[in-house]
């Protein structure tokens, strides 16, 4: 594109539409978020993760005097013109945005001076900008998409220079002046995700209750939050005792990084737990009758979840196993001799999908002296390596771990495959079936 500047665009191709006039009576319908996208007022862009624009808010093409047009389906850095004394600066917001999309880590650049085209051909207006560049994650907890939020704060640094030169003292005064405001700045908006991320937490916390321990079994949870900033998922367990005396244990990973998937996975452990307590269905059923129920109260949740039902011990103390998956990995059985087994059946669909099949069930013995483990992916799954090729490797880590360090399994399990700070969260839990003799322990 040529310097001239066209005249400002004032709508872009996502910009709301009049809503229609409908009875205050009649159902809400969901928000429009590409109108609520438009109309935010500060700059957006919104990219995918090779960097081509696929949306932007009318803030944004005000800002640089562009139609929709220019931006959408092409490259950031093609829709406009900058200086080429900028290109260094313009190529730190690029690996800024690389560095985003490998990492999921929201990252806050200091201002930048990026000019934009002038009026005339060839000249340039300065102007300076905060840019904040955020991870948008899929329902597999990837990065799908970028939002790139960029506030001109160039008035905010021409005081600094007027001051600078009013000041006797000379740039000392200005440059503190600007630091500390830009301080404060980057300081609100981190307080902001600090303050999301207590609350989830504390939300957490508060759920993830210390699970039962039926005659017979051992059960340890452990539950480790990622150590991403603001990277607060839906991790869960849960181990409780039915009516019929059997033990129910279920892990799961409610789609999202945020408070809202935090206090979803309350509302469907709770209903999850509600419906299973006093049923004889199978944990096939119970996820089925969860899925209803949740539909039912418009509890919008979409999780992979592991359940499985260790029933009560026969004479010789073996037990049934029954277990369903909804798109959640394959437990591990560790046995007495110190095999351990991927229990990989079919993985059903994941639980809030939408679909009437049923899920189905699976079933195995329990021998005295056995250990399930159930899991979310933040154990196993690594960055560069195929899921398949984690979990085939699995069960050996689980038998090499076992065979010196059996009492403190789910601890040296953690410290073996996450020895550093994960940078997703982690539920696990052991269900131990004890010798005879042993119930106490």
């Amino acid at each position: 594109m040529t310097n001239d500047r066209p005249p400002p665009a004032r709508r872009s191709a996502t910009s709301p539409r009049r809503p229609r006039d409908r009875d205050p009576q009649t159902t809400l319908v969901a928000p429009d978020y590409r109108a609520v996208f438009a109309a935010l007022s500060a700059p957006k862009v919104l990219l995918a993760p090779d960097l081509t624009v696929l949306d932007v808010n009318d803030a944004y093409l005000e800002m640089l005097g562009l139609p929709a047009t220019s931006l959408v389906g092409r490259p950031l850095n093609d829709g406009f013109t900058f200086n080429p004394d900028d290109e260094g600066r313009v190529d730190r917001v690029v690996a800024s945005l690389r560095h985003v999309l490998q990492t999921g880590r929201i990252d806050l650049l200091e201002p930048l001076r990026i000019d934009v085209p002038g009026d005339l051909p060839g000249t340039w207006v300065e102007r300076h900008w905060l840019m904040t560049n955020i991870p948008v994650f899929d329902a597999s907890g990837r990065v799908s998409a970028l939002v790139h939020r960029a506030e001109d704060v160039t008035d905010i640094v021409h005081c600094s220079q007027q001051a600078a030169a009013d000041d006797h003292v000379g740039w000392g005064t200005a440059v503190v002046d600007h630091a500390l405001h830009l301080g404060s700045t980057v300081g609100r908006f981190q307080e902001s995700l600090d303050r999301e991320r207590r609350a989830a937490l504390q939300l957490q916390d508060s759920i993830l209750t210390p699970p039962v321990q039926p005659d017979g079994l051992r059960i340890d949870v452990r539950y480790r939050p990622a150590s991403r900033e603001i990277h607060v998922g839906g991790d869960w367990y849960d181990a409780f005792e039915l009516s019929c005396g059997c033990a129910f244990v279920v892990v799961g990973d409610v789609v999202g990084h945020d408070v809202s998937a935090a206090a979803t996975m309350g509302q469907l452990r709770g209903v999850m737990r509600g419906i299973a307590y006093d049923s004889d269905e199978s944990p096939a059923a119970i996820l089925d009758r969860t899925e209803r129920t949740t539909k039912g109260l418009r509890v919008a949740a979409v999780a992979t979840v592991a359940a499985a039902r260790i029933g009560r011990a026969g004479p010789a103390g073996d037990r049934e196993l029954t277990w369903a998956c909804a798109g959640h990995l394959p437990p591990v059985l560790l046995r007495a001799d110190g095999h351990a087994e991927l229990l990989e059946r079919h993985n059903d669909r994941l639980l809030g999908v939408g679909t009437d099949s049923r899920r189905s069930d699976h079933t195995a013995l329990l021998h005295p002296g056995d250990v399930l483990l159930l899991y979310t992916d933040g154990l196993i799954e690594r960055r560069g390596e195929r899921l398949r090729d984690a979990l085939r490797r699995f069960p050996l880590v689980v038998e090499e771990i076992a065979r010196s360090s059996r009492e403190g399994l789910v601890d040296a399990l953690l410290a073996r495959l996450v020895p550093q700070a994960s940078e997703d969260d982690i539920a696990l839990v052991a269900v131990e079936v004890l010798p005879s003799g042993d119930a106490a322990r």
